[in-house]
């Protein structure tokens, strides 16, 4: 699986590059449909404290899958996207299986 990880108006973080690749490997080992997968760090103005925001956008069989969730901290947007992303790859996955004709 091809990774690309940018940060927008915020400094890059080892850290963050490091759990990044290790969430989506695990990804990709489930999914093995999983082509590419891009995920995006930004640090946004929130009056609410939200301002930190993780999008990722995979690329599989069929359409761009996208997620993008905001927290008050990078990590939790991350785990809260890699949820998101989890869930619309099973509900892909079920719906290519229901597709395939029995044999």
């Amino acid at each position: 699986m091809i990774v690309k990880i940018q940060y927008i108006e915020m400094p890059v973080s080892e850290t963050m590059n490091d759990r990044v690749n290790q969430k989506l490997d695990k990804l990709g080992k489930k999914f093995d449909s999983v082509v590419r997968a891009e995920v995006t760090f930004k640090q946004e103005n929130d009056t609410k404290g939200n301002g930190k925001s993780c999008g990722i956008e995979v690329s599989a069989p069929g359409s761009r899958l996208y997620v993008r969730s905001y927290s008050d901290s990078f990590e939790k947007s991350l785990n809260e996207s890699m949820k998101d992303i989890k869930r619309k790859l099973r509900k892909r996955k079920t719906a290519f299986e229901k597709r395939r004709p029995q044999v």
